[in-house]
């Protein structure tokens, strides 16, 4: 039944038939097979699925990113970073990482941070004498790895999938991202000396304060979200709605980039996006259910035991299947689909789920910009105007220490739970 449902599955894609819809009609195929399991099941399991408490915060933290990409955030804190890291060799690409982290701790969107971040330092970079295909891969490389950087929207979904908790998640992912920011920022820095590239000079501390200062409003935003969750005061959900109403406030009544129109068409937006994605958890619920019925997760961790690789092998293949499939499925998708029949596998090699998460969501950020299929590259790509074929060339290194990284995050599970372990106990 597993093979079946992923050809029928497989089948739908190849044909163009939309990611979610797949996963319906692959799974309508499936229990016609079965012919002795009502329809009334579909329904059931696609209200279920999608009636969660924790993935309410999935359209307020989608609202809040769009709020902040549009109301002018995004170029303070590229500002802000300019100022930090602008004067190292390499300066602009590490400009590039810098803003990835302060954004990415407010989209919460890798999509959203590609656009925001690629749209202001792209054309930097070409103006600067890179090359639009290697500007256009250090964006993407550091958006991919911004996904570890919380507020994450595939967290939420992972979390509520696997009943997890999002506030661990979140926390999580705060020292992957800086090795992986850091390794990315040693490449550039050896890049750039390999090509003789000289330091440029600090403007000193005074443009640093006024940077500061001018994008401190933004940087309150990952206070009250992280404050909020870590702290016990509220839940993601909850820390996700403050966090619309603080990008409201921000936006309209004090940069007042975003009027009564603009309003409406983020609203509109954020909601065909969230529909996206619901549609595609209920779905998934219903793929996922039947596979569970199926005692694939049995079948595949007896399969996997036999390898005699124990979790170790396990892991490897875990890595390597996510970098495709997130590149195929967009990674979201990817995650609704797998994470129930993966989680039981992984909790019987005794992989914590908070640790499973952020390497699958790691991976996820890898395959996003993985050409030839990545959604986030062609982002990229569209912004430089330029091919996939061209960018490949010089994004592969950077994706390489990337996934290096992931490697490292996989085997070394202290780096991810240290936080959660203080903070969670």
């Amino acid at each position: 039944m597993g093979l079946i449902l992923s050809l029928a599955f497989l089948g739908f894609v190849v044909i163009n038939v939309p990611i979610a819809f797949s996963m319906g009609l692959a799974s309508i195929f499936g229990l016609l097979l079965k012919g002795n399991i009502p329809f009334v099941i579909i329904p059931q399991k696609i209200f279920t699925g999608s009636d969660s408490f924790p993935l309410l915060a999935v359209p307020f933290f989608i609202l809040a990113g769009a709020l902040m990409d549009t109301g002018g955030i995004s170029l303070r804190l590229v500002h802000l970073a300019h100022s930090l890291v602008g004067h190292f060799r390499n300066g602009l690409g590490m400009v590039s990482i810098v803003s990835e982290i302060f954004f990415s701790g407010i989209s919460g969107s890798t999509a959203a941070d590609t656009a925001a971040i690629g749209s202001i330092m792209i054309p930097a970079m070409n103006q600067a004498g890179y090359s639009p295909a290697r500007s256009t891969a250090i964006v993407c490389a550091a958006c991919g790895m911004g996904i570890l950087v919380p507020p994450c929207i595939a967290m939420v979904v992972y979390g509520g999938i696997a009943n997890a908790s999002i506030g661990a998640l979140f926390a999580g992912g705060f020292l992957p991202a800086l090795v992986m920011a850091s390794a990315l920022m040693i490449q550039l820095n050896i890049q750039a000396r390999r090509a003789g590239v000289a330091p440029g000079q600090w403007a000193g501390i005074k443009p640093l304060g006024k940077a500061f200062k001018e994008s401190l409003l933004a940087l309150f935003m990952p206070i009250i979200i992280f404050g909020g969750i870590l702290g016990g005061i509220c839940t993601p959900t909850e820390a996700a709605v403050l966090a619309v109403a603080y990008g409201l406030i921000i936006s309209m009544l004090i940069y007042r980039e975003i009027d009564l129109k603009k309003l409406g068409e983020i609203l509109l937006e954020s909601g065909i996006v969230t529909g996206k994605v619901m549609i595609m958890v209920g779905m998934a619920s219903v793929f996922a259910w039947i596979l569970t019925r199926e005692q694939v997760p049995q079948a595949l961790a007896a399969f996997i035991h036999s390898l005699g690789g124990g979790k170790i092998l396990f892991l490897l293949i875990i890595n390597i299947a996510f970098l495709f499939l997130g590149a195929v499925l967009e990674g979201v998708p990817a995650l609704i689909m797998t994470v129930p029949i993966l989680l039981p596998i992984a909790t019987q090699f005794g992989v914590d789920p908070v640790h499973f998460g952020i390497v699958l969501i790691a991976n996820m950020g890898i395959g996003l910009f993985l050409p030839p299929v990545g959604l986030g590259v062609f982002i990229g790509c569209s912004i430089s105007k330029i091919t996939v074929s061209q960018v490949a060339r010089p994004l592969l290194p950077y994706l390489a220490v990337n996934f290096a990284t992931v490697l490292l995050i996989t085997y070394w599970p202290g780096l991810t739970m240290a936080i959660p372990g203080l903070l969670f106990k």
